[in-house]
């Protein structure tokens, strides 16, 4: 019985999806570099791409994690390469996250003079008010990094970049009868540190990160300027917006304040 998800056809013995001769390539490009995790490609017509379809193993959610950032490092240390960069590549991603933390040094300062001027604080924003600090914190951090990061790569003539899947999550990495990363339609040619950044964003920072970091180390290990900016973007806050659902807005500022103080033990444990 085949099964839809996404425009994706799922049969018991195949995964019928829309062609994208750019993925063929992709692939074609990974096995030169000698990384096969990934479903093969088993016909190909003028519409559709068939690849094998992978029976999954179900396995513990850190397991997988840990599984996942094994995969992962074998793709990026497998199509690694070093190429000429120019000083103002880095000014650039120096001041897209210098504005950034500026704007939302703003935003939070304009939140906070908000809810200090109310009678009685609902319970979101006495819930923000009370552990604001964790927030004026990490964005002073993370503009302090962020110069340290610029003092050592405004003089590298090279960057190091590599296959990026572009959208790590725990679903997109299947344990069947090998490792395999899924869902490649997105991937891009720039720094690794852009999967981990994404990945922790979106479930890692529920995991343990700081072991998922050292299992990805063992087969590719990050570089200073890289650790440093790993720590810069996942310090950064999210931004907090309010929606007319006070039970919503108490769950996204807890989910947030969650994400911080994971965030602070890595910081932490990184000094």
């Amino acid at each position: 019985m085949n099964k839809f998800i996404n425009k994706v056809i799922i049969s018991d013995d195949k995964v019928i999806k829309k062609r994208n001769d750019r993925l063929k390539e992709l692939y074609d490009y990974l096995d030169d570099r000698g990384f096969d995790n990934y479903p093969k490609i088993i016909n190909v017509n003028d519409d559709n791409f068939e690849t094998e379809y992978i029976k999954e193993k179900k396995v513990y959610e850190l397991y997988t994690g840990e599984e996942l950032m094994k995969t992962l490092s074998s793709l990026h240390n497998k199509t690694i390469e070093y190429k000429d960069v120019s000083k103002n590549k880095y000014r650039d991603i120096y001041d897209m996250i210098s504005s950034n933390i500026e704007f939302l040094k703003k935003y939070y300062n304009d939140y906070l003079s908000g809810i200090e001027e109310e009678i009685y604080m609902s319970p979101s924003h006495y819930l923000f008010a009370r552990n604001y600090s964790i927030i004026n914190s990490a964005l002073k951090y993370s503009y302090n990094t962020l110069k340290k990061w610029f003092k050592i790569v405004s003089n590298k003539s090279k960057e190091r970049v590599c296959i990026v899947h572009n959208n790590v999550s725990l679903s997109h990495h299947l344990t069947g009868d090998k490792n395999y990363l899924i869902s490649f339609d997105n991937y891009l040619v720039d720094t690794p540190i852009l999967d981990l950044y994404k990945f922790y964003k979106r479930e890692g920072y529920r995991l343990n990160f700081i072991k998922l970091i050292e299992i990805y180390e063992q087969n590719n290990k990050l570089e200073d300027d890289e650790k440093l900016l790993l720590n810069i973007l996942i310090s950064i806050p999210p931004k907090i917006e309010e929606i007319n659902d006070e039970f919503l807005n108490c769950k996204n500022i807890k989910d947030t304040y969650n994400y911080m103080y994971s965030t602070l033990n890595i910081i932490n444990k990184n000094k």
